[in-house]
């Protein structure tokens, strides 16, 4: 991993907002557990949370279910993401869905997406009843979802693509009465302030180290 980002002014920034939001209270230790994908261990966002608590006088101690690719409904059916979460208790257990999965209709989330993340939600509970669930909003793609934009073209743009996103995320935990890391939000925040800053690897999907700091940061005051 880069040892410094490229863009200092970027990680300036959000340094500022983090120090700014930060308690002033005595520290805290939290163990997080992050159940995603690619979007989660591209970068190594847990270590990267876990340093950004730890300069602030708190401690993380984090780990990861994140094969490529896994949707909710293959960790809800996959016994190493199971085993993960019985394997402590965790303060707060991180739930993210594969990229494409929350911006698809109605219909598609009632069967395919919201059921899987309740199931999930249900076996984090299960063994720890003081247990946090707390859902990844991820980000658009930088030019939309072009591969999905014929079937829903909402997903034609990034703006459309990551409004179907937040919502759908917003849904859930509600049902879940669960809290939502609105990375997505920040991300659209910064793209329209700072345009020139890159959020994306070249895919266009993926995050940069930069994006995947301001992640973490905003799961840091979301945890904290």
């Amino acid at each position: 991993m880069p040892t410094r980002l490229s863009n200092v002014r970027f990680a300036s920034l959000i340094w500022i907002l983090i120090v700014a939001s930060a308690r002033v209270c005595r520290a805290e230790d939290l163990n997080v557990l992050f159940v995603g994908n690619s979007y989660t261990y591209v970068n190594d966002l847990p270590h990267l949370l876990g340093a950004i608590a730890n300069s602030l006088g708190d401690h993380v101690e984090a780990a990861m279910a994140a094969p490529g690719g896994f949707t909710w409904q293959q960790h809800a059916k996959n016994p190493d993401t199971q085993a993960m979460i019985r394997s402590r208790k965790w303060a707060f257990v991180v739930l993210q869905e594969q990229s494409q999965m929350p911006e698809f209709s109605s219909d598609v989330l009632e069967r395919s997406v919201f059921p899987y993340a309740l199931q999930l939600d249900q076996r984090i509970h299960e063994g720890n009843a003081e247990a946090k669930t707390v859902f990844f909003q991820t980000w658009g793609y930088q030019k939309g979802d072009q591969r999905n934009c014929p079937y829903q073209p909402e997903v034609c743009t990034y703006e459309g693509m990551q409004t179907r996103l937040s919502a759908a995320y917003v849904e859930i935990a509600r049902r879940t009465q669960g809290v939502v890391a609105p990375v997505g939000t920040a991300w659209r925040l910064v793209r329209r302030s700072h345009p020139e800053w890159g959020l994306y690897q070249p895919d266009g999907s993926h995050p940069s180290l930069e994006g995947s700091y301001l992640a973490a940061c905003v799961f840091y005051v979301t945890l904290f």
